[in-house]
């Protein structure tokens, strides 16, 4: 027997790569104390003690000064996929499924990734944006299809050297798109709604890692969707494990693959997203 699965959405930090993308960003090139600061504010956020509009309203101006380039070699340079993220992107592409990343991750971030593997295996995004103007000027900022531009441009028609891309630098202000964790589902289903109409509840597989995934595994389990905790930490489990309880319905749309670890393969999801 096989699943109706149509659609496929995604957590990005700790769910396809191993990384924190946010803070790490800063770590690599906004120095060791801004990233303490990123990093403590993060890790209060995902664990359920911090708010979204807490935790990108202390990270976000952290990031002030970091240039387009950075940001984009970061992605090529610095990220590193979890093991069979490649085979799970590929499989989901044969078989005409639309990815979406859906993270509290920067769009700039999501864009490069697009740019790097291609628009027919990630269909779009649902996250954050963080701002990037000339010379970081809140006055001067890019809209984001300008963004989405330049990062395609940088990584596809040889852009590498133009200067600009040092010369555009984040402002530090982010604009959430994802206020709380329960957001994740309702967006996804609204995006769905709009964009892919053929597409059912019932047809959609929502995946992540931390309590910042809680409300998007659950939501589209209660939907009657699939939810797939992965690489999943403590408390994320716990969390959830508190909802089948509840609810033991959703024992049967709810999985669990892989307890963080750095032998997490994405591979493990594809026989619950196609069984």
């Amino acid at each position: 027997m096989t699943t109706t699965t149509k659609l496929v959405s995604s957590d990005l930090n700790g769910t396809l790569v191993h990384q924190h993308t946010m803070s790490d960003m800063i770590r690599i090139y906004l120095g060791q104390e801004n990233f303490e600061k990123a990093n403590a504010v993060f890790k209060k956020q995902t664990s359920g003690e911090a708010s979204m509009e807490a935790a990108f309203g202390n990270a976000g101006p952290l990031t002030r000064g970091l240039t387009l380039r950075q940001a984009l070699e970061y992605t090529r340079d610095h990220m590193r996929f979890v093991d069979g993220f490649q085979p799970f992107v590929d499989e989901l592409a044969d078989r005409q499924t639309p990815f979406i990343i859906n993270s509290t991750g920067y769009s700039v971030t999501i864009h490069a990734i697009r740019a790097q593997l291609g628009r027919d295996k990630i269909a779009g995004q649902i996250g954050n944006r963080l701002e990037f103007g000339q010379d970081a000027d809140p006055q001067a900022v890019l809209r984001e299809d300008e963004l989405e531009n330049l990062v395609f441009d940088y990584f596809a028609s040889g852009k590498t050297t133009d200067r600009a891309y040092d010369r555009i630098k984040a402002t530090g202000v982010v604009h959430l798109g994802i206020v709380d964790e329960a957001a994740k589902a309702s967006l996804l289903l609204d995006r769905v709604a709009a964009e892919f109409p053929g597409i059912n509840p019932t047809e959609i597989v929502h995946i992540g890692d931390t309590y910042g995934d809680f409300g998007g595994i659950s939501g589209i389990a209660k939907a009657g969707g699939t939810g797939i905790a992965f690489n999943y930490n403590g408390i994320l489990e716990t969390k959830l494990k508190e909802e089948i309880a509840q609810d033991l319905s959703l024992g049967a749309l709810i999985h669990f693959v892989d307890p963080k670890g750095p032998d997490c393969d994405m591979r493990r999801v594809l026989p619950i997203v196609y069984k």
